[in-house]
């Protein structure tokens, strides 16, 4: 099938400008319109700006929609909203036996006590995920239906917080410890899953995201993806990221490469899985990150923050998934992890570029390291920007290290490769938002925070599309509308790299191109 696509001010995704061009899809790829053949359909776009699609490099689409189905406390600015959320959310599902939420703003004025969850709801377990998602909070009952009250496991990594009388407070910090109550609640069945990663892909699409690096794949997830791309569910091309565990990759590793076979022999365009993900630390929220230089204040004042892997399990780990054939993805917050990051990667020298994912802090002595080594530096810009989660971590990393965090001018200037993603559902999914921060470092209306950093639009919008794709090891059209390369891009109300920076706050998706969907209107 031809489709002839008119008055298009179409920017094909390089260093060109755009400009009214007429372009073909023909079965799903761009061609140069050929006035001389017959469209089966003709459609004229006015004017309207057209690019390439987005793309998520760091996100976890089945994570948010699992978090769907349960109440949702984001917006929640006091312990009373949030009593009232999981309340209502009872009442209105009286047949659930668990209540597992998301997520609390731990910038908001409390104490995160399990006392005042018990305050809303005693008899059900409670379980709230904190909006950096390496944190819980929870009730007495779900202590006590999981033994926390009785006994606390040794911990490798993570801590459950205690009281003077070393009871717990409710509070647990990172996967480890979470997972001492996560794997208590009941699992949802298979049409449930398949129904939240639907779901989730709606709203991707929704914001012109076509595809994304799933960046924590666990035992039992790429199953649904598989069942997902069997039905024709998956519309949003997903590329799994297998989660190495410090304590069983070994055996893990058996699992991941017995998956990515069953992708690769179910050869559905829309999945591959050539990733697997390192956490090096934990988040600065939690005060886990792996800082050089110690913490000012807080629960870790006296240390650096925590690093997951010891150092030598981690080159073997990650050597062994060089040898194997996967991307290294790796989780790095403080600047310490993103250093051991580097350092890895340099003694491994893996065939794969390799992505360093967060990149919250980085060393002067480490900026021209990205280059160097072939790094694609994965960004969240939605994290640049002065709001209340970035000002809560400034009385445990002091003011000076917070102004140099998110160093995106600093590496796209040393000749770093950039990607853009979302964490989501730790963040919007919403690609024009982090648009608007990459370049604004702002909300709307604010002055901006650490200007100095900030990227242009036409840098930012390469981040978001070729910037992943090359991420992705895709192909070299793929974040590119030339001939040939897979018909998928973006129709926005207005021209991002025109307009003036406050105006890229109100850019919008019109319509999204898939090459099965043609012009998808939101």
């Amino acid at each position: 099938m031809r489709v002839r696509y008119r008055n298009a001010n179409l920017w094909i995704g390089d260093e060109s400008e755009p400009g009214m061009k007429s372009f073909d899809v023909i079965d799903g790829f761009i061609a140069s319109a050929d006035e001389v053949s017959v469209a089966d359909h003709t459609l004229d776009l006015a004017g309207a700006f057209v690019m390439p699609a987005f793309r998520d490099g760091h996100c976890h689409p089945l994570f948010a929609g699992r978090e769907h189905v349960g109440p949702d406390v984001t917006d929640a600015k006091s312990v009373a909203q949030i009593q009232q959320i999981i309340v209502d959310y009872a009442k209105t599902n009286p047949d659930v036996a668990w209540i597992d939420g998301a997520a609390y703003d731990r910038s908001i004025p409390a104490k995160f006590h399990r006392f005042e969850l018990d305050d809303a709801i005693r008899d059900l377990p409670v379980v709230l995920h904190g909006a950096d998602h390496h944190t819980l909070w929870v009730n007495t009952r779900a202590l006590e239906l999981c033994g926390l009250l009785e006994t606390i496991p040794k911990l490798s990594v993570g801590s459950v917080d205690l009281d003077k009388d070393g009871v717990p407070t409710g509070i647990l910090r990172e996967w480890e410890a979470m997972q001492l109550v996560l794997s208590h609640i009941p699992s949802l069945s298979l049409d449930a899953e398949l129904d939240c990663l639907d779901w989730a892909q709606r709203e991707l699409l929704s914001t012109g995201v076509v595809e994304v690096q799933d960046a924590w794949i666990d035992p039992g997830m790429t199953e649904i993806y598989l069942e997902s791309a069997r039905q024709n569910r998956l519309r949003v091309r997903t590329n799994l990221a297998f989660r190495a565990d410090p304590v069983t990759w070994e055996s893990d590793f058996e699992y991941f490469t017995r998956m990515r076979d069953a992708v690769t022999t179910l050869n559905h365009p829309n999945l591959k899985s050539n990733a697997i993900k390192f956490f090096i630390d934990g988040v600065l929220g939690s005060s886990t990150a792996s800082l050089l230089e110690p913490y000012v204040n807080g629960p870790h004042s006296h240390q650096h923050g925590e690093q997951v892997w010891p150092i030598n399990e981690l080159l073997r780990a990650a050597s062994r998934a060089n040898e194997l054939g996967y991307q290294l993805h790796l989780h790095a917050i403080g600047d310490a992890a993103v250093r051991t990051a580097l350092d890895v990667i340099e003694r491994i020298r893996p065939t794969l570029q390799a992505v360093i994912a967060h990149t919250e802090l980085v060393s002067d002595d480490d900026v021209a390291r990205f280059k160097t080594l072939d790094v694609t530096a994965n960004f969240e810009p939605l994290w640049a920007r002065e709001d209340g989660q970035l000002l809560s971590c400034v009385p445990q990393v002091g003011r000076s290290r917070i102004d140099k965090m998110y160093r995106m001018r600093d590496l796209a200037d040393a000749g770093a490769r950039l990607s853009f993603g979302s964490d989501w559902p730790v963040s919007s999914p919403n690609a024009l938002h982090g648009l608007a921060t990459a370049v604004t470092r702002s909300l709307p209306g604010e002055a901006g925070w650490s200007l100095n950093q900030a990227l242009t639009a036409r840098e930012a919008l390469q981040a978001y599309t070729r910037g992943v794709a090359a991420q992705m090891s895709n192909s070299e059209r793929d974040g590119l509308l030339l001939d040939g390369a897979v018909a998928e891009f973006v129709v926005l109300s207005h021209n991002p790299l025109t307009c003036s920076k406050e105006a890229l706050h109100d850019l919008k998706v019109l319509a999204v191109n898939l090459p099965s969907e043609p012009l998808l209107a939101f």
